[in-house]
């Protein structure tokens, strides 16, 4: 059976770079017919903090993912101390009692030189007597895993082809802390192989973290997992994606009014085409149905966030129902103030407008004419309306607005159409003064919306106060 896991780190937000890496690990094992596991990797006791995990999970439960079994390495420290001391008995780790101040002045020879620093093996060879009177004394030390000298190790990558990776890359590396607790290559190894984990998809920045993790399958008897490294996502100058590109966490476009559906399907296109290359728009159901490895795209994917808001557009315009729409809709609606205790009115804004923005945060700006008593008509816009004689537009709509059809907006451009003929102006000066008056601005939703759906009194009472600044 196929076993995924994502396995995020809680020392910051859900980035979109992760979040991609999540899901290409669901699709997987959902397609399989697998299981999803999801792990918080938290031994970095400095950095994690708790309130990022319960971000991260918020965030990804609101994405789309849902996981077969969950666990939490800080939980687990009992498990490792039994591999720790394995390792530490078969001569695969050693105590290191070197001071952050010795490595550093490795570290500073090293880039004098021009080479790649490693360790130098200081403490590799010490003796038991050594190590036995150093810990005596109370030195802290941390443990290091012992790399055998001259190997390369190679692996057939799933997505990159065959990887060869050269020891002398990278010496003896640390595997636990100084305070004792075990360090990413080494948990995650442990993790892996104790919970049955037969695919590890991840960036390819952890290329560098595979060879010394198959040391460590090799050292402790493990079978290692098949690895697939996903392309990184760059910003639209091709470099890294980052912040100066825009917001990053997944929580941003939470906030931001995306639709989870919409973010899950674009964050899926990025390194991956579907098998039918036209179409874009995907159910979740759909991409489990066709997500294949073999689809992924060997080089980097660039994000576009036009791209983004344009497919978060056709989800609002299209693909979400009226009800899923509302459901949605409503947070920001009612922590923009407005009042939205009448269902029905909001429902019909909703169905009437959802053309006319590509995001929630947009549309509260959008639909603010639609849920306001009355509107600011700017200094500017009410000299262009005297210009334009639009007191004898208000007058006339509102000596008709009882007994006017403004049932839908046909019914509102036939009832339009009458008091351009009654008052001998052309349509394009009523229409314009109408939307200033009922919007206190010169573009946004249709009017012909806009007086089909706006209570007739609310309508009375704009055009009534825009009549008396024109006086």
């Amino acid at each position: 059976m196929v076993v995924t896991r994502f396995a995020p780190s809680p020392t910051g937000l859900l980035h979109l770079g992760n979040a991609r890496t999540a899901i290409f690990s669901y699709l997987f094992a959902r397609h399989s017919g697998g299981k999803f596991i999801l792990r918080v990797e938290d031994t970095d006791r400095e950095r994690s903090k708790k309130e990022f995990e319960e971000v991260i999970l918020e965030d990804l439960k609101w994405i789309g993912l849902d996981w077969d079994e969950f666990y939490r390495q800080s939980e687990r420290f009992d498990i490792y101390g039994k591999y720790i001391e394995q390792l530490l008995e078969k001569g695969y780790a050693y105590p290191c009692f070197c001071t952050e101040e010795e490595l550093e002045r490795e570290r500073r020879i090293a880039e004098l030189r021009r080479v790649p620093y490693r360790y130098s093996g200081k403490c590799r060879n010490l003796s038991e007597r050594e190590v036995e009177r150093l810990k005596a004394e109370g030195r802290p030390y941390t443990i290091r895993f012992r790399v055998p000298d001259g190997r390369t190790v190679v692996f057939e990558d799933l997505i990159k082809g065959k990887i060869a990776i050269s020891v002398d890359d990278f010496g003896d590396f640390i595997i636990v802390r100084s305070d004792g607790s075990p360090t990413y290559n080494l948990a995650v190894v442990i993790d892996d192989a104790l919970m049955g984990v037969t695919h590890v998809l991840r960036g390819e920045d952890h290329i560098s973290n595979t060879p010394k993790q198959i040391l460590i399958y090799e050292a402790l008897g493990f079978e290692p997992p098949k690895f697939a490294h996903l392309p990184v996502i760059l910003g639209p100058d091709r470099s890294k994606l980052s912040k100066r590109h825009g917001a990053v966490s997944v929580s941003s476009y939470r906030e931001e009014g995306f639709l989870p559906e919409a973010l899950f399907n674009y964050l899926c296109l990025l390194g991956w085409s579907p098998p039918d290359g036209e179409r874009e728009i995907f159910s979740k159901e759909e991409l489990i149905e066709i997500f294949d490895l073999k689809d992924v795209n060997r080089s980097p994917a660039v994000f576009n966030l036009e791209k983004l808001r344009w497919m978060n557009g056709v989800y609002i315009r299209e693909v979400v129902s009226l009800e899923r729409l509302y459901e949605v809709a409503l947070p920001f609606l009612r922590e923009a103030g407005y009042r939205v205790d009448n269902e029905a009115y909001v429902k019909r804004v909703l169905q009437l407008t959802r053309d006319s923005y590509e995001t929630l945060r947009d549309m509260v700006d959008r639909l603010r004419p639609f849920f306001v008593d009355r509107v600011d008509v700017p200094d500017r816009l009410t000299q262009l309306l005297r210009e334009m004689e639009a007191t004898r537009v208000f007058e006339k709509v509102v000596e008709n607005l009882d007994g006017a059809d403004l049932s839908s907006p046909e019914k509102v451009r036939e009832f339009v159409r009458s008091v351009v003929k009654d008052t001998g102006l052309k349509p394009r000066q009523v229409w314009h003064s109408l939307r200033i008056a009922l919007t206190g601005e010169e573009e946004g939703i249709g009017v012909d919306i806009l007086l089909s759906v706006l209570p007739k009194d609310r309508i009375r009472l704009r055009l009534e106060e825009a009549i008396s600044c024109l006086r």
